[in-house]
């Protein structure tokens, strides 16, 4: 049984398309805008970088839904529930906010600063392994799935792999 969570980003011609498929061969997908796509890059990005496996892809491996993520927080299943959360999710999630941030506004902000002092607020801890020079392979591995996100015709697919060992 392969030990790595499948991932394609297919483009369409109004929207892009996610879908997941487990080890255990189980599939769960979403249709979303293709802004969106710049959201789930980075994270994939940030988390391969960073080694979570605590985080969005490594949280669809374990059988959550993506549509799991999208529901109003009232109707999550309880372990999605922010408070809930595994650290490492959280983390992801304020650093890819960041780097969405830093690309519409082109900003020349410390981004390592910035997310410290939000996960400050909100009494996470900052990850360990979050140094410059680990940022800036986030930021390249990012560009470069952006590049290629961005060359892709309707209809064709990025293929990503997330291992899970």
């Amino acid at each position: 049984m392969p030990s790595h969570l499948k991932i394609q980003l297919q483009k369409k011609r109004d929207l892009a398309i996610l879908r997941c498929e487990r080890p255990d061969g189980s599939i769960t997908f979403s249709r979303m805008q293709h802004a969106m796509a710049f959201h789930d890059l980075a994270h994939y990005a940030v988390e391969m970088e960073l080694g979570f496996s605590q985080a969005f892809y490594g949280l669809l491996a374990e059988g959550y839904a993506i549509e799991d993520f999208e529901l109003p927080r009232d109707k999550r299943p309880e372990a999605l529930i922010p408070a809930n959360l595994p650290e490492e999710s959280l983390q992801t999630e304020h650093l890819v906010n960041l780097l969405q941030v830093h690309a519409i506004q082109d900003s020349t902000t410390d981004i390592r600063k910035q997310l410290a002092e939000i996960l400050a607020e909100n009494e996470l801890s900052y990850p360990k392994n979050l140094s410059p020079e680990r940022l800036a392979s986030i930021q390249e591995r990012l560009q470069e799935l952006l590049e290629n996100w961005k060359r892709l015709q309707v209809g064709q697919s990025l293929e990503l792999s997330f291992p899970l060992d």
